[in-house]
Order: structure tokens, then sequence, then C-alpha cells
């Protein structure tokens, strides 16, 4: 049973106070870890990063929708954002398919915009042209882990307890993922940042985060049993030794890491025990390095698990965690973050 500062951080009608001085800080930093965990030798961004990019450029079409009184289904929205991607990196979908209707984003975003060689089922599925729904999936089975990076900004929608952002990502998912564990994977990678953000009020550690996950992704109605045994062995994970062991409980559990749900585990793993090293030190960024060190260290690793550990960090301790330099990915990222804040809380 989660204690009283788990119970603070996901409610289920209470959101995220974007007044509250720190949540600006706390996108931006979200944001900017993105490209921590998926720049490419080439410092380009990769899929998972240009993915969750999308999200928040749907996202942002949303709030202005609703700036100017009119509602848009968001849903709809982050489909439509999501097949400009895929055409961008060559789908070809039917003739009967929908041309999304052009945005500011490839201009504003040439990086994040830019073709890539995209490598998961999203891409598969959205090539398709369909619009793949709960009660209607494309493909039952998709269940790889970029699934999770695009779910991150959902995690940062302001005013919404865990009641309503639940389905909200749940739908978003099943556009592309028709396994109920990668769906659920991506609701406790939403509701994980939420709490994350949350946490900066009350000086939560992961440990605690973990507890309000488990605790709303258990009363969930999608079966998911992997995912919600993998976020409960997560809780037990005390030191890097656990989590570093290719023979322990949880390496053993996430097998190769290619599941949504592995990915994550893995992440909030890396997140929780690189936080209890710090513990007392003061330095986030450091955390982030050592957090992504134990991943790249992991038979299982995966650029999915490294987003998550990151933006978890980035969340719980904003920009101080994640590197400030002037790259050409972290400035659109920043950009990226500035319209997030003037459409979310103008």
């Amino acid at each position: 049973m989660p204690d009283s500062t788990s119970s603070q951080l996901l409610s289920p009608d209470r959101g995220i106070a974007p007044a509250h001085d720190t949540y600006r800080d706390s996108v931006t930093a979200v944001f900017r870890s993105l490209a921590v965990a998926s720049l490419s030798a080439a410092d380009e961004p990769g899929e998972l990063a240009q993915l969750a990019a999308r999200t928040a450029d749907a996202l942002n079409e949303v709030a202005e929708w609703a700036n100017d009184g009119l509602s848009a289904d968001p849903t709809a929205c982050a489909w439509l954002s999501y097949l400009r991607w895929a055409r961008a990196a060559g789908a070809r979908p039917p003739a009967s398919s929908p041309v999304p209707p052009a945005r500011d984003f490839e201009s504003d975003f040439p990086l994040l915009a830019s073709p890539g060689t995209p490598h998961g089922d999203s891409f598969t599925v959205l090539a398709t042209g369909e619009f793949g729904e709960v009660v209607r999936p494309i493909d039952p089975t998709t269940n790889s882990p970029e699934v999770l990076t695009r779910s991150i900004p959902y995690g940062l929608v302001p005013n919404l307890g865990w009641k309503a952002l639940v389905p909200l990502v749940v739908d978003a998912a099943a556009i592309t993922h028709g396994d109920p564990e990668a769906q659920t994977a991506a609701v406790a990678t939403a509701l994980s940042i939420h709490a994350s953000v949350r946490a900066r009020e009350t000086n939560a550690d992961v440990s605690h985060i973990l507890a309000a996950v488990i605790e709303v992704c258990a009363g969930m109605t999608r079966p998911a049993p992997k995912t919600n045994a993998l976020l409960r062995m997560v809780s037990k994970v005390t030191d890097r030794a656990e989590l570093g062991s290719a023979d322990g409980a949880l390496s053993r559990a996430v097998t190769d890491g290619t599941a949504a749900s592995s990915a994550l585990a893995l992440g909030l793993a890396a997140a929780k025990v690189a936080q209890v090293d710090d513990a007392g030190n003061q330095d986030p960024q450091g955390t982030v390095a050592r957090a992504l060190d134990l991943i790249n260290g992991h038979p299982a690793t995966s650029e999915a698990a490294r987003s998550v550990a990151a933006a978890v960090i980035a969340a719980c301790w904003g920009t101080t965690s994640v590197p400030t330099d002037d790259g050409a990915v972290v400035t659109e990222l920043d950009v990226l973050a500035r319209q997030w804040c003037d459409r979310w809380c103008p």
C-alpha cells in the first residue's frame, strides 16, 4: 500500500499545476532529456526523439484549438502527427489514407522533422494508413518499446488527474500498438513523468513515484500481468548489483529488452538505483549519467530505456539534471518546450 507521499503524486482528479514555479523548468528538462537519450553519432535526433516531438506537436495543436474556444480530438491529432512523421520517413500509405494537413513543425524544427530510418512497430503500422484503436487494433501483437518515448509528453499535460490521463495515453498508444502490455507500459511511462513533476513539490524520490504508478496501473482494466509484475520487481531493486547482474531476477525478466514493458522496467530501475547512489551528493546531472551508464552496461540496453530514465530524473530535478550546451537539437527542443508552455500555460 503506498504511503501518503506516494498518494500525493498521482491523484484521480488533481493534475499538475502549470502555474507552479517549477513546471516550465520540468518541461524544458524533459524535452532536453530526449536529446541526451537518443542522439546518434551524427548528432542527430533518433526515431524515438522525433516521435516524442510529434506527440508534443499533436498536444500543442489540441491546446491551440482549446485556447480558441474549440475542441479537438487528441487521439486524432496524434495519429495525424505520427502520419506526418511516417511519410517524412518514407512511408507510402494507400491512396485511401488521409493526407494530414500541414503544420509549421517541419519549418520550425528541421532536425526533429528530418527523414530518418525507422525500425519499430510504429512506422510499420502507420505505413498501412489505418487508425488503430483499443477495440480494433491493426496488429494485436505490436509491443516494441518506442511507444514509451513517444508517450513521455502526455505526462506533462497539466490539470489532468490520472482518471483522464490514462485513457488518453491508452488510445494514443493503441494507434500502433495493439498489445495491452505495451499500452499499459505507455501509461506507466506517462504516469512516471507526471508523478516526477509533482515530486518536485514534495521532495519525493523514485521509490515514491514507483509506488504511485504501481497502484494506478494495477487498477487498470487492460490485462497486463507482465508489465505490472515488472513494476513490482523494480520497486524491490535497491542497488546497482541487482540491476547489473545478468543472472539477477530483473535481468532474467526483462530478457532482451525488446518489449515495451522490459524497456520500461530497465529505465525505471536505472533511475531508481542512480538516485539512490546520488543521495546527498546534490549532483542531478551526474545522476542522469549514472543511470544511462547502468543501462548501457546492461545486456538489454535500449534507447527507450534510456529515454525513460533520463526523463524521470529530468522531471524530478529540472534543467540542472540535463546538459545545457547549445547543440542544434537541444536548441530545437528548447523551442518546442517554449511552444508547449505558451500553449498549455498562457
